[in-house]
């Protein structure tokens, strides 16, 4: 924390044109900083934050806990630690501003009128595309010459998505592929951690909560299908707009990537069972969901639609 508010910055303009919201001149050229370090030295980071500013954000600092920063869709704000070195605000500017660029491709923020199936599948994947982002802007500043800042802040917060894109490149410093992209994708899910802590606020909280809270419509929820191939499809690009996940488009179907809590299979069986005794649409869809280490180790559609199907038939028995 220190450093930072010792630290010396250029007086340069940012190359891409954010709204500031900032007290002092140096909290502007240490926006600028951040902003450009990103422009000047990765394609793909740039290409991220060209979209939230076109869409009208602006960046703010601010003193938090637990965490680096945040969006907010309802004020168009990113907020970012000010206590937090600017290696880890860099990459977090990238991640957020990923967000940002998954909503204007057509994906919500909230989860909840998904079948849970698919809100487990949505959810993860978004963030696994957004640190994918971070990681691959991280990359691209250290092989182009704008130093490890951002890297050895990303190593220290998620190791195994540094690990994973560097054991996929070719050779030191090679160019960014998508093997390498896919790699950083995966080594999200390898943080069990990280999975149950958004387990407990989108499933616990948003999607299964909220379908029980009185002040929301309870068939608003549980409605909608889509699947690992509508969702790669549509946020997991680079910058150029291909899909970084061709040749594995049902990622998202692989039994290991649906796994989760018990606490989360157990509310959805009350949820579900409470709607129908309401008269509501139950969603079956979390039969084909695995308590953790629970999952096969091959599996596919075929084994996928088979449980659902035997689900959807134990759901009309108990329905009679």
């Amino acid at each position: 924390m220190a450093e930072n508010q010792t630290k010396t910055y250029a007086d340069r303009a940012p190359e891409i044109p954010f709204k500031l919201k900032s007290f002092s001149k140096e909290g502007e050229k240490r926006f600028a900083h951040l902003i450009n370090t990103v422009a000047d030295y990765s394609a793909t980071g740039k290409s991220v934050l060209e979209t939230a500013a076109n869409e009208g954000y602006q960046l703010q600092m601010m003193l938090m806990g637990g965490n680096y920063g945040f969006v907010c869709p309802e004020t168009k704000t990113i907020y970012l630690n000010s206590a937090a070195s600017d290696g880890h605000l860099i990459e977090t500017l990238v991640h957020e501003c990923r967000h940002i660029q998954q909503h204007k491709n057509g994906i919500p923020s909230e989860h909840g009128e998904f079948v849970l199936r698919d809100a487990v599948k949505l959810s993860r994947a978004k963030e696994a595309d957004a640190e994918t982002m971070g990681a691959s802007a991280a990359y691209e500043i250290m092989i182009n010459g704008g130093g490890r800042e951002v890297w050895d802040a990303l190593t220290e917060k998620a190791p195994k998505i540094t690990e994973g894109l560097l054991n996929a490149a070719e050779r030191e410093g090679a160019p960014l592929n998508h093997k390498m992209m896919q790699a950083a994708f995966d080594g999200w899910y390898q943080n069990r951690e990280i999975m149950q802590i958004y387990e407990d606020s989108y499933l616990v909280t948003q999607c299964l909560g909220g379908s029980c809270d009185s002040r929301n419509n309870p068939r608003d929820y549980f409605k909608r299908e889509m699947s690992s191939k509508e969702m790669v499809s549509a946020f997991c690009l680079d910058a150029s707009g291909k899909c970084y996940q061709s040749g594995r488009l049902n990622v998202l179907d692989e039994p290991e990537r649906l796994q989760v809590q018990q606490k989360v299979l157990d509310m959805a069986e009350r949820v579900n069972g409470n709607r129908r005794q309401s008269g509501l649409n139950a969603d079956v869809s979390y039969h084909s969901l695995y308590a953790w280490g629970t999952a096969p180790k091959n599996g596919g559609k075929g084994a996928d639609k088979a449980v659902l199907s035997a689900a959807a038939a134990k759901l009309k028995g108990s329905s009679r």
